[in-house]
């Protein structure tokens, strides 16, 4: 056979091989009922993507919790986002969901996550209402019949990792651990933060509360959050005795905020002490 040929061939097999393992994963937008202000009869509709791996389960869930632009008008244009990670956590044996938190995108009510003032930014009640939030989902997840509820990750990134570390304070039932990435509040413009002191007091508050191991990671060139910040917030929780594991991340790009997107031929370059973690929390077989 010439070599063309086989090449060819190879492309082809490894093509139906990915076609394959998405076709195994079902992609569906859900609506996630919220309680307006709290109360009952007044549900409003946040929207998301559930990822399921084919089959009955129950399966494992991870939620993924998104960040929030430095401009309010860039709210309401976004969607549902880290497709990527989500599959591949759904290929390997997790149901994923992506939710919209209020006030972002196509997801109803008005933005709750204000901290309001720069000079005496409320971030520890703001995080609070995102976790709101990201427990409305684990409820709506927690109802399916293939989703094992006593299994249960939090992966947030920046905005949706500061409102990750608020609902682990609350250590809700059946959440196992937290993935952070470069979670924070508050990040005006590169390396300008309002309101330094109430962020890391803040922290400080959520890890009191805090019993549940956790995985953080802050690139080295991250510009929202930078290295010297990122150790106080890890020092906030190491003095409460929470178990973190504090991952100090490469630089990526021109900004390490985003490392959470950051890829090695097509599998997510933090997979490997992800895996560990997931080890950690009794997970062993989900992420190969």
């Amino acid at each position: 056979m010439k070599r063309s040929n086989f090449l060819l061939l190879l492309v082809s097999a490894l093509s139906c091989l990915a076609d394959a393992a998405s076709a195994a994963i079902t992609e569906q937008t859900i609506a996630i009922p919220i309680a307006k202000n709290g109360n009952p009869g007044s549900d409003i509709q946040l929207t998301g993507i559930e990822y399921k791996p084919e089959g009955n389960g129950p399966f494992p869930l991870l939620v993924i919790n998104h960040g929030s632009p430095r401009s309010s008008v860039d709210r309401p244009g976004m969607k549902p986002g880290y497709q990527a990670q989500a599959r591949y956590f759904a290929e390997h044996g997790f149901v994923v969901i992506t939710p919209m938190r209020r006030g972002y995108g196509k997801s109803g009510g008005n933005w709750a996550e204000d901290f309001f003032s720069c000079d005496n930014p409320a971030y520890y009640d703001a995080g609070r209402e995102g976790a709101k939030d990201i427990a409305a989902a684990i409820s709506y997840e927690k109802a399916r019949s293939y989703v094992d509820g006593d299994k249960i990750v939090l992966l947030g990134h920046s905005a949706g990792g500061f409102a990750s570390l608020a609902l682990s304070s609350q250590n809700p039932p059946g959440v196992l651990g937290a993935v952070i990435f470069a979670a924070g509040r508050g990040s005006r413009s590169a390396e300008h933060v309002c309101g330094e002191p109430n962020l890391i007091k803040s922290f400080s508050r959520y890890a009191a509360g805090t019993h549940m191991p956790m995985l953080w990671f802050y690139s080295e060139n991250d510009h929202f959050f930078g290295p010297a910040m990122a150790r106080k917030f890890y020092a906030a929780y190491r003095e409460k005795g929470v178990d973190v594991r504090f991952v100090a991340a490469p630089p990526y790009r021109d900004d390490g905020h985003g490392y959470v997107y950051s890829r090695n031929n097509d599998v997510p370059a933090w997979i490997g002490e992800v895996q560990q973690f997931l080890k950690k929390l009794g997970l062993p077989q989900q992420v190969q």
